[in-house]
Order: C-alpha cells, then sequence, then structure tokens
C-alpha cells in the first residue's frame, strides 16, 4: 500500500497545474491515501485525501463533464472523518456533496444506484447521531430507489437489501409498526440467500436477521422467532472465529438470546450457557472498549437470574460485583447508569434479605435514591423504583424501628 501511495504521489509530481493528467492524478492519490486509512488508521491520511479531493473538485466547476467524482469522493472521505471522529459538521457537507453529485447522476445514468445508496447511508448516519426522523425516512426511500435499479443478478443488490433492511429496523425501533420489522425481516432474508456459504458478508447477514427476529420476538413473544435468531446466532459465531473482530459481537447476541429464552421457558442449561457466552465476550473486550459497559451488564444480570432460580450465594455476589464494575462504566448521562443503580440497589438488598448484613441494606436505599432522581414522574421505572426505596425502608424500619424510615 506504501507503494502505491508513493507512484501515485510520484505521477502527480509529473503532472503540475494545467497538465491534462492533473485531475486524475489527484483522484488516484486521494484514493490511494484513502484505502491506506482504511486499512492503517492513519489520520493524515485521510487529511492529506481530503485536501487532494478538494482541489481535484477545484478542477471541475459546475458544467465540467467528471464534476460527479470528485464530489462522491470527496463526500466518502468526510464521511470516513465523521466515522471516525464524529464532527458532525463533516457529515453535513458529506450529505451536501453526495445531493450534489446525485443532481448531476439522472435516471438512467450509470453510477446514480451508487449515489442513492450513498447519501441514504449519510441520511441514516446522521439519523443515529442526532434522531431527526426525516432523516431516517428520508433514507429508506432512497434506500427503495436503490434497490429498484439493481436487478438480481447486480453484485450490489445484496447490500442495498441489507441496508434498506437496517433502516427498517432502525424504524421500528424508534416507532414500534410491526410492518416495518416484518419486511426488515424478508430483506434480510432476501439478502442471506444472495450471500450463501463462503460470501464474505453472509455472517453480516446471518446476525442482521438474527437481531430483526429477536426484536419481532421481544414484542409478539413468538418462541419460533428466537429459537430461528439462536440458530442464526450460532451460525454467526461459527464464522467468526477466535482473532475476528466480530466474535464478541456474536457471543453477546447469542448470550442474550439464549436468556430471553431462559426468561421465556426456565430451562437452567440455556442461562448457563447465556453466562458462558457472556464471559466469553467480556474476556474480548478490555478496558475503555465500547460495548464493555454493556456486556458486563448483562452478565450481572444473568448471573441476578441464576440466583432468583437456584438461590446459590456466590451468583449473587458475584452479580453484585459486575453491577459494580457495571456502574463504574457508566458515569453520570450514561443510557445505562439509571438501569446499573437499580439492578444493583435490587441485588444488594437481595442479600441483605438473605445475610442480614446492615450495610447491604443501606447502600441499596442510597442506590434506590440515586436512580430515582434519574427516574422522573414520565419514566417508565419511576413507579418501580418508588416501590424498591419504600420495600427498602420498611425493612430497615422492621430491623431497626426508626419511625421516620417508615414514613
Amino acid at each position: 500500500m506504501a507503494d502505491d501511495v508513493e507512484e501515485c504521489r510520484t505521477a502527480l509530481k509529473k503532472c503540475p497545474p494545467g497538465h491534462s493528467d492533473r485531475l486524475s492524478s489527484l483522484n488516484d492519490l486521494a484514493l490511494s491515501l484513502r484505502v491506506r486509512f482504511i486499512q492503517q488508521g492513519v489520520p493524515s491520511d485521510l487529511a492529506e485525501s481530503i485536501e487532494l479531493n478538494r482541489a481535484a473538485l477545484l478542477l471541475c466547476p459546475p458544467g465540467h463533464s467528471d464534476r460527479s467524482q470528485p464530489l462522491n469522493l470527496l463526500a466518502l472521505s468526510l464521511r470516513d472523518r465523521f466515522t471516525q471522529g464524529g464532527v458532525v459538521s463533516d457529515l453535513d457537507e458529506s450529505i451536501e456533496l453526495y445531493r450534489a453529485a446525485l443532481l448531476l447522476r439522472p435516471p438512467g445514468h450509470p453510477l446514480r444506484s451508487q449515489s442513492l445508496n450513498n447519501l441514504a447511508m449519510c441520511l441514516r448516519d446522521k439519523f443515529t447521531q442526532l434522531g431527526v426522523p426525516s432523516d431516517l425516512d428520508e433514507s429508506i426511500e432512497l434506500n427503495r430507489a436503490t434497490l429498484l435499479l439493481l436487478p438480481l443478478s447486480h453484485p450490489f443488490r445484496s447490500l442495498s437489501l441489507h441496508n434498506l433492511a437496517i433502516c427498517l429496523r432502525d424504524k421500528f425501533t424508534q416507532g414500534g409498526v410491526v410492518s416495518d420489522i416484518d419486511e426488515s425481516i424478508e430483506l434480510n432474508r432476501a439478502a442471506l440467500l444472495l450471500r450463501p456459504p463462503g460470501h464474505s458478508d453472509r455472517s453480516l447477514s446471518l446476525n442482521n436477521l438474527a437481531m430483526s427476529l429477536q426484536d419481532r420476538f421481544t414484542q409478539r413473544g413468538a418462541l419460533s422467532d428466537l429459537d430461528e435468531s439462536i440458530e442464526l446466532n450460532r451460525a454467526a459465531l461459527l464464522l467468526h472465529p477466535p482473532g475476528h473482530p466480530l466474535r464478541s459481537t456474536s457471543l453477546n447476541n447469542l448470550a442474550n438470546s439464549l436468556r430471553d429464552k431462559f426468561t421465556q421457558l426456565g430451562v437452567p442449561s440455556d442461562l448457563d450457557e447465556s453466562i458462558e457466552f457472556n464471559r466469553a465476550a467480556l474476556l474480548l473486550l478490555p478496558l475503555g472498549h465500547p460495548s464493555r459497559s454493556m456486556s458486563v451488564y448483562n452478565l450481572a444480570n444473568s448471573f441476578q437470574d441464576r440466583f432468583t432460580q437456584l438461590g446459590v450465594p456466590p451468583d449473587l455476589d458475584e452479580s453484585i460485583e459486575l453491577s459494580r464494575a457495571a456502574l463504574l462504566l457508566c458515569p453520570l448521562g450514561h443510557p445505562l447508569r439509571s438501569l446499573s443503580l437499580y439492578n444493583l440497589a435490587a441485588s444488594l438488598r437481595d442479600r441483605f434479605t438473605q445475610r442480614g448484613a446492615p450495610s447491604d441494606l443501606d447502600e441499596s436505599i442510597e442506590l434506590n435514591r440515586a436512580a430515582l432522581l434519574l427516574h422522573p414522574s414520565d419514566h417508565p421505572l419511576r413507579s418501580q423504583s418508588l416501590n424498591n426505596l419504600a420495600m427498602c425502608l420498611r425493612d430497615k424500619f422492621t430491623q431497626g424501628g426508626v419511625v421516620s424510615d417508615l414514613d
């Protein structure tokens, strides 16, 4: 890759301003730097790629026959930088450039589907960042338009099916409309058929179909959806051997599906297997990994479930320790903080009930108070938080007879 970059750099030096090949040399060097950035992650490569793309765009003013290409390439690099750094202005500029490129690729243009797809994905990124429904709606509309341009034999049809499926899953998550998750599942099935065993993206389709089926199970409770989700997660895990960057994701997904099955049917082996997969996933998520807090939280809940079923004290102790670790990973403002406070408080009260240590009850009360502050009047867990705190205070009155606790 370094050789490619240096070759392109040498070629550009031979094409000074005004040279007929300068535009193509700028594009080639920008693209080779972007590829090296994707492989090695060096920010300076991406920054230089963006500057070269800007220089190429200046050589293609409005009306130039090749203007859509540098518009597209600059938008690609800016989206890469947004993905790395999360600066919304990069994403906004990328969207603006993709819109401009799309206008230069009207119906019938051979690259129109590419522009539709790229703009759709940027708008989904913006929805994920800011949560504006109109961005997701437009992304879905553009993904549908893309799919219409890609016949069954087209090499990018499976990608287009995949993209539309994940957008519809996002819409279901936001609005809860059953038809959205049903369509997402059908599109994921269609994508999977186009990615047979041996296809480089098969594991991705297995994973996405599994998650959509799990979502539908959560809403409707059909065990067939959950069973299929588990089967698909197992198949995805086989394609993510040790060392694969998505192995921890597959382990976590399979663990969550098995825990749901345990919750539904109460078979201890499902929970045991869920715990085993959660432990394996956690080993792959070092401190600082963005998914570690969720993994620790899930494992703590699984140990709490097993304690509730079997009453084995070490499971409760481990649940408490993991809940403490999860809380440390969820500072103020973290979406899991209130649930982490709530769960740790519940586990400590269980241990107080079992062993009678006043310090566990005192800490549970303190944590329940903190959770309650994060559960305002319209929060779905407020009533449960009030109830948990009340029960703890009653326990404390029963233990110590202080009337103010009962009040």
